[in-house]
């Protein structure tokens, strides 16, 4: 082995990886595509809102390699549409990060009128029933986890592509799955069940993908992040949350975001394949879970 072999610098090298991000132009995307971009990648973020993703490029961008691409992940069309776009300015891609993804708050604290230590079965029964309606479930599973299937089945090809070429370093393409430690947690005190089931369907999706891509040798990951700010996270926020349900008392940070990023991106993941990598600073432990 040669001192060359682990030196720092081309053992998390991403510089030349052609990425797409979908959900890049906020949260924990965006810190995705920010450490990426930094680092040397060429980033293309996707998402519905084109203000919100030409913002973000424009402030994140360090060497003008992030680029926005509006399109819709629940759209067959639209997808192919992107793809068709990349298809004509690389021909390749080498990484795809599937970050899309929405909540409906469809918990509600327990009832406990005063006398009683437990909830009555007529109070959880209406709570459950009204804190959420089938169609909400149903977008909440079709961008979480639907659409993540097909649109990683949309960039077969191209990621391939990436595989043909040799890849960036020698790394292999490989997709990655922005999950949730909520697809874990089955505690009562969950705020969103369908976030929660959805975010396990998709956590499994990207263990069962490692085994369905491994005679094309594109690799399947998923990241669970614990709270990080977001959009998404903005209604749960409260000091009283980081300081009780967070050991290290802290929400997670870009850098913690796009260390583990730049991780599987790089040489130094190449060997890691069909894996789960929680970053939520201890919250989970906190909790009765499946993991």
């Amino acid at each position: 082995m040669t001192t060359d072999a682990v030196d720092r610098s081309s053992l998390f090298s991403v510089d030349g990886l052609v990425v797409v991000i979908t959900g890049g132009g906020t949260g924990i995307g965006r810190m995705i595509a920010t450490a990426l971009e930094n680092n040397g990648a060429t980033v293309y973020i996707v998402g519905r809102r084109l203000h919100v993703l030409e913002s973000t490029a424009k402030e994140s961008n360090k060497f003008e390699k992030m680029y926005p691409l509006q399109g819709d992940v629940t759209s067959k069309a639209s997808l192919l549409s992107i793809v068709e776009t990349l298809k004509a300015k690389h021909g390749y891609i080498n990484l795809l990060v599937n970050n899309s993804g929405i909540s409906f708050h469809d918990t509600k604290p327990p009832i406990i009128r005063p006398g009683s230590t437990k909830e009555d079965i007529k109070d959880l029964q209406s709570r459950f029933w009204n804190s959420g309606t089938p169609e909400s479930w149903a977008k909440t599973f079709e961008v979480n986890c639907t659409a993540p299937y097909f649109c990683t089945v949309a960039f077969l090809e191209l990621l391939d592509a990436g595989n043909r070429r040799g890849g960036a370093g020698g790394v292999t393409s490989q997709v990655i799955a922005v999950s949730s430690v909520a697809g874990f947690r089955r505690d009562s005190d969950n705020f969103s069940v369908s976030y929660s089931m959805s975010k396990a369907a998709v956590t499994h999706l990207g263990k069962l993908l490692a085994n369905v891509l491994k005679d094309h040798k594109i690799r399947s990951n998923v990241i669970a992040p614990g709270f990080y700010h977001s959009e998404m996270t903005a209604e749960i926020a409260s000091e009283d949350l980081v300081m009780k349900y967070i050991p290290l008392q802290r929400p997670g940070k870009i850098a913690d975001m796009g260390g583990l990023a730049l991780f599987l991106a790089s040489r130094a993941g190449a060997y890691v394949n069909g894996t789960v990598h929680i970053s939520d600073g201890g919250r989970l432990g906190l909790f009765s879970s499946t993991y």
